[in-house]
C-alpha cells in the first residue's frame, strides 16, 4: 500500500570536473546495514497502526510466547499456500504472526510490514487508518488467537501466560456480611489521570477502599436494606506475564470530545506486588521485571 519505504539505493556519485581539470573519484554510496548497531527491526506504520505495532513488539519480545508460537508446525496450523483451499484447515492468524516474528528476527531490514497480518484480521484500509484502543485490541487479538488455536497443542497459550484473577469484596458495615465477586483478566487497565505513576494507580485500585454512605448507600442482601458499606479489590492470581495498559484517553464532558492525557507517568523497572494481592503466597508475591 505504501511501497517499499526502505528500498536500498546503490546509485553512484556522478563524476564531475572541478577547478583545474581535476576529476573526483567515483564512489559507490550504500546505506548502512539496517541492523548494524541494534540488531533490531521495526514495524512499518500503515497509517494508524502504531498502537498495533507496539503490542506486537511486546509479544515478539516475550520469549515464552514467541517460542510457543514457533513450536506449532504445519501439521497443526496448516500452510498459508493452502489458505484459498476450502477443504484445507488453515489457521491464518497464528501463521501470519509466525511469519511476522520470523521477519523481525531474521530479515536484514529496517522495518517489517503488518499488511498480511491485518488482512488476516479482515481489516479494510479504513481500519488500518483509524486509531483503536490498544487495550481493546489486546483482548481481541488474544481472543482471535485462542479461537484459532483450539484443537492444537497451543490451545492454552494465552490462558497459561496472561490469565489472572481479581477478587472484589463488599463488606456491610451493619452485619459484616462479605459479598465476593471474582473477575478474570488478561491485562490490567490502570488510570493515568490524577496519579503520578503505576504504583500510585495500583494503590488506588487495590489498597484504597471505596465507601458507600450518605446518598450512595449499598443494598445488603442479608440486611435487606440500604446500608453503609466498603468496597475493595485485590489481585487473587497473578499470571506469569502481567500486561499493564494505561488509560490515557478520557472524555471531556464540557467540550464533548475525547482527549489524551499527556502528563508524566512513572513506573519502576521492578515492582513489588505484595500490597496489591489478596494473600501472601508463593504465587502472589512475585516481582515483575519490566521488559524494555
Amino acid at each position: 500500500m505504501f511501497g517499499d519505504l526502505f528500498e536500498e539505493d546503490y546509485s553512484s556519485v556522478p563524476s564531475n570536473q572541478y577547478g583545474k581539470g581535476r576529476k573526483l573519484k567515483t564512489k559507490t554510496v550504500e546505506p548502512p546495514a539496517p541492523r548494524e548497531f541494534t540488531n533490531l527491526s521495526g514495524i512499518r506504520n500503515q497509517g494508524g497502526t502504531c498502537y498495533l505495532n507496539s503490542l506486537l513488539q511486546t509479544l515478539h519480545f516475550t520469549p515464552e510466547f514467541r517460542e510457543a508460537l514457533f513450536s506449532l508446525g504445519p501439521e497443526e496450523l496448516g500452510s498459508l499456500e493452502e489458505k484459498d483451499n476450502p477443504d484445507a484447515k488453515v489457521r491464518i492468524i497464528p501463521l501470519q504472526l509466525q511469519r511476522l516474528f520470523a521477519q523481525l528476527l531474521l530479515l536484514d531490514q529496517e522495518a517489517a510490514s503488518t499488511s498480511d497480518l491485518t488482512d488476516s484480521f479482515g481489516w479494510t484500509s479504513n481500519e488500518e487508518m483509524r486509531q483503536h484502543d490498544v487495550q481493546e485490541l489486546n483482548r481481541i487479538l488474544f481472543s482471535a488467537l485462542e479461537t484459532s488455536l483450539v484443537g492444537t497443542s497451543g490451545h492454552d497459550l494465552i490462558n497459561r501466560l496472561y490469565h489472572g484473577t481479581i477478587v472484589n469484596h463488599i463488606v456491610c458495615k451493619e452485619c459484616k456480611n462479605v459479598s465476593e465477586k471474582q473477575e478474570d483478566f488478561l491485562d490490567l487497565t490502570v488510570a493515568v489521570k490524577n496519579v503520578s505513576g503505576l504504583e500510585d494507580a495500583l494503590w488506588n485500585m487495590y489498597v484504597e477502599e471505596e465507601v458507600f454512605d450518605c446518598d450512595n448507600l449499598y443494598h445488603c442482601g442479608t440486611c435487606d436494606r440500604l446500608v453503609k458499606a466498603a468496597k475493595s479489590a485485590k489481585l487473587r492470581k497473578l499470571p506469569p506475564f502481567l500486561t499493564v495498559s494505561l488509560l490515557r484517553f478520557n472524555f471531556d464532558f464540557v467540550k464533548c470530545e475525547r482527549y489524551k492525557e499527556t502528563s508524566r507517568y512513572t513506573f519502576p523497572l521492578r515492582i513489588n506486588l505484595k500490597p496489591f494481592c489478596e494473600q501472601i503466597t508463593l504465587d502472589a508475591v512475585m516481582n515483575y521485571t519490566s521488559r524494555k
